[in-house]
């Protein structure tokens, strides 16, 4: 389902495992119809020839596993639960590997969003765990999502959607000036899932104050018409000059676009899925050392108020959203602080080099069972 350079399995995974001396194996679908064997960062790479709809899912999954066979590796890692089907097929050929799913979605609670029927969300869990009881291992990124899988026999390792700081070592975030007009930023795909409606109406609330304005920039793409929305409504609101909307930038110039804003937005619609998630925007803003306003979900408050670098909101109040801004922008000092406090955080206790270690220690026990 992902493009084979995906941030949580390429670029965090796979290059982080061949850094620390792995040989590391990659096999996607392409966008080809010809096979691609490369290397890139480290990584061996095999794209397989591209297929769409039900070809992908039975003929594309039945493809990548007979490559992964012919690896022969020691630990095989799939994320894509269209891969359950065909998986014992790999457990039967290769016994003695560990194998592991990693998980970052709550794929049963999504059927309602696909606007399917809820019973069907339970015979896939169902079916989940009863094939996860086959394999050696799963991996999730928190606590929350490791509870709804409690009674597997599986082991399970958290593995977090966090930010890997080694490939940023070399950015100096902390010399990037700061806008001249306080910035507030959302960084990322934009949707009405993720609020951004609510947080335009927000600048109306903040307009009412006795307070310098800030602007709110959202940064990245724009989900069916979200773009448009937004705009209308800050017309509406006579915010519009208040609001910014830019698009993508290459990754490490984004990581300094956010370092030069005043504080950022993590704000997500209450369903099953996002409250058991960390998005990794939330630990992006962190490293960059801004403060944060995040939802009031059950993780991400855990992380704010553990690391004390930030505010959580009803994100579903435009005027909760903009008390909380208000409240950053009357108290400097202390939002310097809360800033200065996520990113002590993201490189002691959050950051991704940290969640890699515990990776391989999973992946050293769970090859020590199988043997």
């Amino acid at each position: 389902m992902h493009q084979w350079q995906d941030d949580r399995i390429f670029q965090r995974a796979c290059i982080g495992l061949s850094r620390n001396g792995h040989q590391v194996h990659l096999v996607a679908l392409g966008d080809s119809d010809e096979l691609s064997v490369f290397q890139s960062e480290g990584v061996f790479v095999y794209l397989l020839p591209h297929y769409k709809g039900w070809k992908r899912r039975v003929i594309g999954t039945h493809n990548v596993i007979k490559k992964a066979i012919e690896i022969d590796a020691n630990v095989y890692q799939f994320h894509d639960p269209d891969f359950l089907p065909q998986i014992i097929t790999l457990k039967k050929k290769r016994p003695k590997a560990a194998i592991v799913y990693d998980i970052h979605e709550n794929y049963a609670a999504r059927f309602k969003d696909w606007g399917l029927p809820g019973f069907l969300g339970n015979w896939f869990r169902k079916y989940e765990k009863r094939m996860i009881n086959k394999l050696n291992g799963i991996s999730v990124v928190s606590q929350s999502m490791a509870f709804l899988f409690k009674n597997v026999t599986t082991p399970i390792e958290i593995t977090r959607n966090s930010t890997d700081i080694t490939r940023l070592n070399h950015l100096n975030l902390e010399s990037v000036p700061k806008n001249s007009h306080p910035q507030c930023i959302t960084s990322g795909s934009h949707s009405h899932e993720r609020h951004c409606l609510q947080t335009v109406q927000a600048l109306k609330f903040i307009a009412e104050a006795n307070i310098k304005m800030p602007e709110f920039m959202f940064a990245g793409r724009y989900l069916k018409g979200i773009k448009e929305e937004m705009k209308a409504q800050a017309e509406k609101d006579a915010t519009l000059n208040y609001l910014k909307l830019e698009g993508m930038l290459p990754w490490e110039d984004n990581f300094k676009r956010i370092a030069a804003a005043f504080c950022g937005f993590v704000f997500y619609k209450k369903n099953d899925n996002n409250s058991v998630g960390i998005p990794n925007r939330l630990f992006e803003y962190m490293y960059c050392g801004i403060p944060v306003i995040v939802s009031d979900f059950p993780e991400l408050r855990q992380v704010v108020e553990s690391a004390k670098c930030g505010l959580v909101v009803n994100s579903e109040s435009p005027a909760e959203i903009a008390e909380a801004v208000i409240k950053l922008l009357k108290n400097t000092a202390r939002t310097e602080q809360m800033g200065k406090n996520g990113r002590v955080a993201l490189e002691e206790t959050y950051g991704y080099h940290i969640d890699l270690e515990r990776l391989e220690s999973f992946y050293i026990n769970l090859l020590s069972a199988t043997q």
